[in-house]
């Protein structure tokens, strides 16, 4: 699971860091049907230089189908935003543009922010030229949200803090997200790794192994969904880092339109191999609709196109963890489509899947699912 959405605020030395949310699986849930929904946000210590992963968590779980939030972003490297959602149905999708992050995030069973894990996590890069000791406040902003019984407001009282400094970060792990068989290795990216680093994992793992000071690795001993494992890193000298892992799929192509080349789409950790869309809508000058598609699988797939209406077809292969993200027509081969047509998906193995349409005018991304 994949991920995404955003992230960060620096201002003379310091950062607020806001976020959206994004598709996960895992974690136990505690639902508490009454209580504010008051957001905690942990203290992290990396070093410069590093990865940190910023973990948002509900005080009092609750359901929440969805929201919008638009966030600020000032400036840290953002690598990718994941949420944790139990039944794995959260998909949504977050649109940098300028100084702000637009995210779209729809839960169809309400279960988003129901898990007792972080409800988000946002994975950026520290500045290589921060300092030691600097401090970063991480504070998430008053957002409203839908829940089954109405609006509802997320809030942070007591901002969590960023210091820079420790000796070790972790940036992702490979593959991050899907179900794999024993036997499966994992890398874990990151930095300040050493012989002596010792890692742990919330599931069953062989003794981990040191490959360099950026990476690191352990075979899995059981079949294991990666969504949302915990693994945590420590050095000798204490420092240590968390991480709550999600597929991170690898682009395979620049997108053929400008407002999707930092678009961010939230995936369902569900997969399919066939899947329809449409009828197409008329849409008006300046909108299209699109399709993002992630491979969990361990090998690669190819994802087939057919309009029932004209016959044309297309298809395009996806290596093991990538991802493409582009409009319907450049996914067809540029091949032409009108109102009232209909798409059919075909997969040789099931991926993940999530529609948006674009409005180039207004500079945004809406999403939607195709039927399944």
């Amino acid at each position: 699971m994949v991920t995404r959405s955003l992230v960060t605020l620096g201002v003379l030395g310091t950062a607020v860091l806001l976020a959206g949310g994004g598709g996960g699986s895992g974690g136990g849930t505690g639902v508490t049907p009454g209580g504010a929904l008051e957001v905690k946000v942990f203290n992290e210590k990396i070093p410069a230089g590093g990865t940190v992963q910023v973990k948002y968590s509900l005080t009092n779980p609750r359901p929440i189908m969805g929201g919008g939030p638009k966030l600020i972003n000032y400036g840290f490297e953002v690598f990718g935003v994941a949420a944790n959602s139990p039944l794995g149905d959260t998909y949504g999708i977050a649109l940098p543009y300028k100084d702000t992050i637009a995210v779209e995030v729809v839960s169809p069973s309400g279960d988003y922010g129901t898990s007792d894990y972080p409800f988000l996590t946002i994975s950026m890069g520290v500045p290589s030229t921060a300092a030691a000791g600097t401090q970063y406040p991480m504070a998430f902003p008053d957002t409203v949200y839908q829940s089954p019984t109405g609006p509802v407001t997320l809030s942070n009282a007591v901002p969590g803090i960023l210091t820079v400094g420790g000796s070790v970060s972790i940036h992702g792990l490979l593959p991050g997200g899907g179900t794999w068989p024993a036997g499966t290795f994992v890398r874990v990216q990151g930095s300040g790794f050493s012989p002596k680093t010792k890692l742990t994992a919330k599931g069953r793992i062989s003794i981990p192994y040191y490959i360099s000071p950026t990476e690191m690795g352990f075979y899995l001993l059981d079949l294991t969904a990666l969504d949302s494992m915990l693994v945590t890193a420590q050095n000798p000298d204490n420092s240590s880092a968390t991480y709550y892992s999600y597929l991170r799929g690898v682009p395979v192509s620049k997108p053929s339109r400008q407002i999707l080349e930092k678009a961010d789409p939230i995936f369902q950790i569900l997969t399919h191999g066939f899947a329809t869309v449409g009828p197409l809508p008329a849409l008006l000058p300046g909108q299209f609709m699109g399709l993002a598609i992630q491979n969990p699988t361990p090998g690669p797939v190819v994802v087939s196109f057919y309009n029932q209406t004209t016959g044309a077809s297309s298809s395009i292969m996806l290596p093991s963890l990538g991802r493409i993200v582009d409009e319907l027509g450049a996914l067809m081969n540029g091949l032409g489509f009108q109102p009232g047509d209909v798409i059919t998906i075909n997969s040789t193995s099931g991926v993940q899947m999530v529609g948006f349409t674009a409005d180039e005018a207004a500079w945004t991304l809406k999403p939607w699912l195709p039927q399944f």
